[in-house]
């Protein structure tokens, strides 16, 4: 699910409602764990949960179904799906609406779902309101005063999303940072670098050699006659072109964990488009719009070291419809961003680099244009790592100068595609 701009074509209200949903039951799924509901509670707070917004026309018949199944697998629970509103789950409904009535069970899963349906709506608002998480939970204490959720269920989702202390950045098993990249880096913003500059910083590394001879005898770049000489395939490739293939072999072993398999052809994709845009808006250096690209996401890595429980919890609330960075900034009070620019700052990059890694999926609490270059990279590759914001994409489009209709048409280029699929 993506936000679009002025003039593109906007989902349905629906898609935005059902997801909304999803995440609710996610949400609500974590206190009910926490709180210990039997078996039966759950799977009735669930589908409240996931219904909760029939009652304004905005689900159809199939839509819930759809829901019910996601929770409960091919067929839900026959009483929950037996006519179009279940008696069970509309008296936990009723309840939901009028805070206080229905019997004590429907009261206390309604107030489950109130808190869980408030929680989300302040994640919705954060690139307005700019709340972190632990502030959303701290105002959210307001609705026990209120009466609108019980002490208990806000003490469950306070206490189920408490992170564990993380180890510090050596524990992480970060890669050092390739001297081919090093090198590489120091030639891209050297403005008297030569061929014979990139074929020394190719030769560091067999691998990285082997991908541009690959790449300089490929289709892509056909000729009759091969290359056998690196110094003959980067004068085939050409200056720039031989040193985005440089720079990509060499940190592409940092993603070969199985874990991070999707994380690498993203990364080349982002690193693809941002270098276009840049380009094409003049605001960043496309060389440095590109290195930011390929290592946007390089926090990803620092996530293999989260303990085995938060883990599972991460991949569970993924699951149930909530994205990666919604779910990590639930119940790790950071992400994979703020990850990598810690990263990024270990690895002495530049500090313009730094920032837009860190703030790449908050382009609004930052002026730089790296890192609106970053977040719109993100929108066009389809990338749905965070919940869908105009907010962000309008800051992040007046952040380099540009409108939609200069970068809406922006697809990944055939080298893209080549070096994502090599």
């Amino acid at each position: 699910m993506q936000a679009h701009p002025k003039g593109a074509a906007v989902p349905p209200a629906p898609l935005e409602v059902l997801a909304h949903c999803r995440r609710t039951a996610a949400v609500a799924k974590l206190i009910a764990h926490h709180l210990f509901l039997p078996s039966e509670e759950k799977a009735l707070l669930c589908a409240a949960c996931l219904l909760h917004h029939c009652g304004t026309g905005l689900l159809a018949p199939e839509s819930k179904h759809r829901l019910l199944a996601d929770v409960f697998g091919e067929e839900p629970p026959a009483r929950l799906v037996a006519d179009p509103m279940p008696g069970i789950v509309r008296d936990v409904l009723n309840a939901y609406e009028a805070p206080g009535s229905g019997r004590p069970i429907e009261s206390k899963l309604a107030g489950i779902l109130r808190l869980a349906d408030a929680f989300d709506q302040a994640m919705e608002a954060q690139p307005v309101d700019g709340q972190e998480v632990s502030e959303i939970l701290e105002s959210l204490w307001g609705g026990v005063e209120a009466g609108i959720w019980s002490e208990a269920a806000m003490h469950a989702l306070a206490e189920s999303t408490r992170p564990q202390p993380r180890g510090q950045a050596e524990s992480w098993n970060v890669p050092v940072f390739p001297q081919a990249a090093v090198r590489m880096l120091r030639l891209m913003r050297d403005p008297n670098a030569c061929v014979a500059d990139v074929v020394k910083a190719a030769s560091l590394d067999p691998a990285t050699a082997g991908l541009v001879m690959q790449l300089g005898n490929s289709a892509l770049f056909g000729s009759r006659t091969r290359v056998s000489t690196l110094s003959q395939a980067i004068t085939r490739l050409g200056f720039a072109t031989s040193q985005k293939v440089v720079v990509s072999a060499a940190l592409r072993p940092m993603f070969g964990s199985v874990k991070l398999q999707e994380a690498w052809p993203h990364s080349l994709q982002v690193a693809d488009l941002s270098e276009q845009l840049a380009c094409r808006s003049r605001a960043v250096d496309p060389a440095e719009a590109y290195l930011a690209g390929l290592v946007h996401d390089v926090g990803r890595i620092a996530l293999l070291s989260v303990p085995l429980y938060d883990s599972a919890r991460l991949q569970g609330l993924e699951r149930g419809g909530c994205p990666p960075l919604y779910a990590e900034n639930l119940l790790l009070r950071t992400d994979h961003a703020a990850l990598g620019g810690q990263i990024a700052g270990e690895w002495r990059l530049p500090e313009n680099m730094v920032s837009a890694i860190r703030q790449h999926h908050r382009p609004e609490q930052v002026q730089n244009p790296l890192a609106h270059l970053l977040y719109l990279g993100e929108f066009l590759s389809g990338s749905e790592e965070d919940l869908p914001s105009i907010v962000r994409l309008q800051v992040s489009l007046r952040g380099i100068g540009m409108m939609w209709d200069d970068v809406g048409d922006c697809r990944v280029s055939a080298l893209g595609l080549w070096l994502a699929a090599a």
